[in-house]
C-alpha cells in the first residue's frame, strides 16, 4: 500500500453509545477510535462494519485508539454505537501505528478487567479461569485476597468436619465446583462490594502488557506486585 492510500484512510469515531450494548459493558468511551479488526484497517461506515460484526461466528480482536493509545479488546457482535469518519491526517499516530507488528493473531490473549477505588492501588483481572478454584478454593482466594469469603469457608469446613468427614468431603466437591464455574463473577462481586468500579477492559498476552496498557490509559494507575515503574507524584 503506497503513503497516498495510507493518508486516504477514514476510521470511525464512536461519538455515542446506547447504555447497555456491547460497547456500553465493554467500556469503550465517546471518541475511542475504531482501527482494526483483526489486524485488518476498519476503512467502511459503520454501518457496514456493524452488519461484519453481526454475521461474526466467533469473538475477533477489535483494536482501538484512545487518547495516544492503541489498545485490543475481544469483540462478537455489534457494538450498539453512533460513529462519524475522522481523517487519519487529523491525528498522526493512525498513519504511524502498524497493526500487524503489534498484534499477533496466533498468541493467546486473555481478557482482562481493570477495577479502580479511589486511594488505592487497582485490580487487575484476568478473566481467563485458573484450575486451582476447581481443586482448592481456599488456596484461590488468598491467591486472590478474598479475606472474607476464606474466613466464611474454613468455618464452614471446620463445621462439615465436626459434623462428618464424608459430609466435609461432599462440601468441598460442592464448593471446588461452584467456586471454579462461577470464580470470575466472585471476584467482580468482591471487588464491587468493596466500592471499587470496573474502569477498562482489554486483551492481553500476559499480566505484563496489561499493566502496561492500563497505565497507558491511565498515568496514575498502579498495581500490587506491580511490573511498573512508581508512579510519579506531582508536585
Amino acid at each position: 500500500m503506497s503513503e497516498d492510500n495510507v493518508l486516504e484512510k477514514k476510521f470511525l469515531r464512536i461519538i455515542s453509545i446506547r447504555t447497555s450494548s456491547n460497547a456500553f459493558q465493554m467500556k469503550l468511551k465517546e471518541n475511542d477510535i475504531i482501527f482494526s479488526l483483526d489486524g485488518e484497517l476498519v476503512n467502511i461506515t459503520y454501518d457496514d462494519f456493524s452488519k461484519e460484526l453481526s454475521d461474526l461466528k466467533e469473538r475477533k480482536i477489535l483494536t482501538l485508539y484512545r487518547d495516544g493509545t492503541f489498545f485490543n479488546t475481544f469483540v462478537a457482535g455489534p457494538l450498539g454505537v453512533i460513529c462519524e469518519e475522522v481523517n487519519s491526517e487529523s491525528i498522526t499516530d493512525l498513519n504511524s501505528y502498524n497493526v500487524k507488528e503489534n498484534l499477533y493473531l496466533e498468541a493467546f490473549y486473555q481478557q482482562f478487567e481493570v477495577f479502580k477505588k479511589p486511594g488505592h492501588t487497582a485490580i487487575l483481572i484476568n478473566t481467563f479461569p485458573t484450575i486451582l478454584a476447581s481443586f482448592a478454593p481456599p488456596l484461590w482466594m488468598i491467591q486472590n485476597r478474598l479475606w472474607n469469603f476464606f474466613g466464611i469457608s474454613l468455618v464452614f469446613f471446620f463445621v462439615l468436619m465436626m459434623i462428618s468427614p464424608w459430609l466435609f468431603f461432599v462440601g468441598w466437591i460442592l464448593m471446588s465446583w461452584y467456586v471454579g464455574n462461577s470464580q470470575i463473577d466472585i471476584l467482580r462481586f468482591f471487588y464491587m462490594l468493596n466500592s471499587y468500579r470496573l474502569s477498562f477492559i482489554f486483551c492481553a498476552v500476559n499480566e505484563k502488557e496489561a499493566q502496561e496498557i492500563a497505565r497507558n490509559l491511565d498515568s496514575k494507575i498502579d498495581f500490587n506486585y506491580s511490573y511498573l515503574e512508581p508512579v510519579v507524584l506531582e508536585d
